[in-house]
This record gives C-alpha cells, sequence and structure tokens, in this order.
C-alpha cells in the first residue's frame, strides 16, 4: 500500500473506477487538504462526477486506494463514510419538496439523531451561513426558488459538521445571481473551517475561489495544482477555460491528449 501523504483530508492513488465494464476515471491520484476548497474541473465526459462518487463510496473503485484522515476507506459503504466525516451533495438541487425547510435540515443530521445538542448547534451554525433558510424555516422546500433549493442542498450536506463536503456542479441550472451566491457561500465555507471538495462546469469561476485545482481529461489529470496558478496557466486558459481559443470543447478534448 502507498502512504498517503502528509497533511491530507481524503486522497486517492492511482484510482480507476467506471460503470459496467467501461473506464471513466482512469488511474487519478487527488490530494484534498484540510481547509482549503479544491475543484475539479475539464470536460463533459472527463469522469469529474464519476471521481467524486468513488470518493463517496457511491462507485466501488476497480483499482487504487482511498484514504480519509490517513486511514484506507477504499471498500468502506458510503453509509460508514458519512460517519467518517464525508458528505455528499448531488447535482440537481435535490431537497425534499413536501418538507419543510428545517425537516430537510434534520434529515441531514440523521446520523446525529440521539445527540439532540449537536443538532441544535449544527442547525445554528446552519442557518447562520444561510440566513435566507432561517427565515423560511417553515416553508416547504419544494416552494423555494431554485437557487434557495440549492442553499437548502448545500445546508442539509454541512448538518454533519463533515470533515469534507463533495460537491457535484453546485452552481448547474442557476440563475446567474444565485450562482454568484453560491460561489460566494463557497468562501464562506473555507473561512468558517470547512473543507470542500467540487466539481463545477463553471472552471474559471470556481477556480477563482478555490486553494487547489485538477483539471480533468478522458478519466486522467491533465493539469493539477494551485489555483491560482492553473488559471494563469496559458495552455489551462486555452483548453479548458475557453479564453480566447476559438475552438470548440471536442477540438479543446484533441488538442489536451496531444498537450
Amino acid at each position: 500500500m502507498t502512504t498517503p501523504v502528509n497533511g491530507a483530508v481524503l486522497e486517492t492513488r492511482g484510482l480507476v473506477t467506471g460503470y459496467d465494464e467501461i473506464a471513466i476515471v482512469r488511474g487519478i491520484d487527488l490530494v484534498i487538504r484540510g481547509g482549503a476548497v479544491t475543484s475539479i474541473i475539464g470536460p463533459n465526459g472527463a469522469g469529474k462526477s464519476t471521481a467524486l462518487k468513488a470518493l463517496m463510496g457511491l462507485l466501488t473503485p476497480w483499482e487504487g486506494e482511498i484514504w480519509l484522515n490517513s486511514e484506507p476507506i477504499t471498500r468502506e459503504a458510503a453509509h460508514r463514510r458519512v460517519t467518517r466525516g464525508l458528505a455528499y451533495v448531488p447535482q440537481g438541487r435535490i431537497v425534499f419538496p413536501t418538507m419543510t425547510v428545517l425537516e430537510n435540515l434534520e434529515v441531514g443530521a440523521f446520523i446525529l439523531r440521539r445527540q439532540r445538542a449537536r443538532i441544535e448547534e449544527a442547525l445554528d451554525r446552519v442557518l447562520t451561513l444561510f440566513p435566507v433558510l432561517r427565515a423560511r424555516h417553515r416553508q416547504l422546500a419544494g416552494t423555494l426558488s431554485g437557487g434557495e433549493q440549492q442553499m437548502l442542498a448545500i445546508a442539509r450536506g454541512l448538518m454533519t459538521t463533515p470533515q469534507v463536503l463533495l460537491l457535484d456542479e453546485p452552481s448547474l441550472g442557476l440563475s446567474p445571481r444565485f450562482v454568484e451566491l453560491v460561489f460566494a457561500k463557497l468562501v464562506e465555507l473555507k473561512a468558517a473551517g470547512f473543507t470542500v471538495a467540487m466539481v463545477e462546469q463553471k472552471a474559471s469561476r470556481a477556480l477563482q475561489v478555490s486553494d487547489w485545482g485538477y483539471v480533468l481529461n478522458m478519466g486522467r489529470i491533465a493539469f493539477a495544482g494551485p489555483a491560482a496558478e492553473l488559471l494563469a496557466d496559458e495552455r489551462v486558459k486555452r483548453l479548458y477555460l475557453g479564453e480566447g481559443s476559438g475552438v470548440t470543447m471536442a477540438e479543446s478534448i484533441e488538442r489536451a491528449e496531444d498537450a
């Protein structure tokens, strides 16, 4: 077994997984550092969401290893990873529409159901981070706007005070105003001490609020490093950030394979 990186909260080495017999993620090494926001970007079909599902235990790794706090969790079930400190917010603003905002949040704290004091502390914390939810805590989740539902989905993921919050496309389908609000909240989450790993299609904006970044292409890591360096890298800008390239995404993928 490979030795995990010192200081990594969540880490993979040589991760390979996919669906049926088709490998989507093809041997990637990720390091999610504590107290940081890490973005995983890349074109559609690059394996970003697949990698996130493998981290959460929703997909079984075919090869490679996953550690949480330097302890192997490669074969652990998803519910065990929740109790260890992972939380996952899938794409699509998934809430329980016929339950109130407060009830949705309490569902997020299900593993703490016998620890009411901790639930109350978590509620106060997330409602402070998301004041719109405090104002609407009695409202049915299905009557919230799309952006408010995404706030609720993220807040529900925070109810266990996770060591790592995994976000899959948090800005997907939102209006520009709520897109900016989501990214502003990510900055607040970091300031509050949370560790976030995020898959996001709005690559430039994601890197702007991140400390570290990974660019996936065809299931492999094409570029990795501090987010500010990726934003300044001419190859990353040309191939993945759509700055001055004048090429289609398909052409970008082909060029990245040759880079």
